[in-house]
């Protein structure tokens, strides 16, 4: 064999290796209030001294995995004061297991109490053109003394670029008592946007972004049967062939789950097109999906994660472990990400956040791959 050969071999190796896409799956990162990333230590200085940053009141609560630029985009609701950052940023190749949180897309858009700016985050949704979608209630403080600071809107993204794509501002559509809480976003067949998000006041929104058109699907009462006034009403996009897309959507204390055709929504036959699709024996948390017709959820108080085929009916019969029991920590979303399209999970000790109990530095939060494998190492 020549040395030519030998050497040709290597650089191929060496070659496939760098071309490799990352292998986000090894790695668990680690999310705190102690994880936001100030431009300076000054900065930083002056945040606290003013008690805009106080670490012990952030929590994160829901993510998207932007695969193309080895990134995660992190949901920090401003639920207490002392929050800088509500939407935020993570390098996901950054050979730290304790997570960096810089803000998306800039710092002048975490500004509380400028209209302009964000004030509190509370789901974003990465669409299939590549665009990240984010819902801002317009409220902040929402666990201790609710402050509305500014109207609730829709804000998206180009990933590819970071600019502004679209603002819709929600005053019109939303009741005074509206409890905005989740989106998705999904296309017509011509290639038309549309937004659905959950409003817990008994509705689901769509926002017709090409038309400029916005009104309310309002939900049958037995969709909220046996639940209570600040119950959570969740919103998820099933994804099929030839684009017959389901809404899913349930409350928590809800005694059944429903879905209705995307296409349905679109077309405005709203509340008459909701079927049913499954009675609860339990109480579940509806998590997020895989990015196809699977949904993830867990029942509630409880961590092990199920996977279920929404093609089948929601029976327990009909539901498959994906991920044993974390101690003291709860998924509070689920979503595919990476190249390999794995799904992740974000969890923490949401428990002791809401009573107080977390410690100074806030929710000890985890987003890492969905695994049977309970193992905690830090890569």
């Amino acid at each position: 064999m020549s040395v030519w050969f030998l050497y040709m071999s290597l650089v191929s190796v060496i070659c496939s290796a760098q071309n490799k896409p990352p292998d986000y799956s090894e790695k668990i990162y680690r999310i705190n209030g102690n994880s936001i990333d100030f431009p300076c230590e000054s900065t930083k200085n002056i945040f606290i001294s003013t008690e805009r940053y106080k670490p012990s009141n952030i929590i994160p609560l829901r993510f998207q995995i932007d695969h193309k630029l080895d990134r995660a985009l992190c949901v920090l609701p401003r639920l207490r004061t002392g929050i800088p950052i509500t939407l935020g940023v993570i390098d996901l190749l950054r050979p730290n297991c304790y997570t960096h949180i810089k803000p998306y897309p800039c710092w002048d858009y975490q500004e509380e109490g400028n209209c302009n700016s964000f004030q509190s985050v509370v789901d974003a949704y990465i669409d299939i053109r590549h665009n990240v979608w984010t819902l801002d209630t317009g409220i902040t403080n929402y666990l201790q003394q609710p402050i509305k600071r500014c109207p609730p809107k829709v804000v998206a993204f180009s990933l590819d670029n970071d600019k502004t794509v679209k603002t819709v501002d929600l005053s019109e559509i939303v009741k005074p008592a509206s409890r905005l809480q989740y989106l998705v976003v999904d296309y017509s067949l011509n290639g038309s946007p549309y937004v659905y998000i959950a409003d817990a006041e008994g509705a689901i929104i769509v926002l017709d972004i090409q038309n400029g058109k916005n009104y309310r699907v309002v939900l049958p009462r037995t969709v909220s049967a046996g639940c209570g006034d600040s119950d959570v009403l969740y919103l998820l996009l099933a994804r099929r062939p030839k684009n017959q897309n389901t809404v899913i959507f349930s409350y928590l204390c809800g005694q059944k789950v429903f879905g209705i055709k995307s296409e349905h929504l679109r077309t405005g036959r709203g509340s008459n097109a909701i079927v049913e699709l499954g009675s609860k024996q339990k109480h579940s948390v509806l998590l997020g999906t895989d990015g196809g017709k699977n949904v993830v959820l867990r029942y509630r108080g409880e961590s092990e994660l199920y996977l279920w085929d929404t093609d089948q009916p929601y029976r327990e019969c009909n539901f498959v472990l994906v991920q044993n029991p974390e101690e003291c920590r709860l998924s509070t979303h689920v979503a595919p990400g990476g190249k390999d399209e794995l799904l992740y999970s974000l969890s923490s000790n949401i428990a002791d956040y809401l009573n107080n109990t977390s410690g100074a530095g806030g929710a000890s939060g985890r987003l890492k791959f969905i695994s049977k494998d309970c193992d905690d190492d830090c890569y």
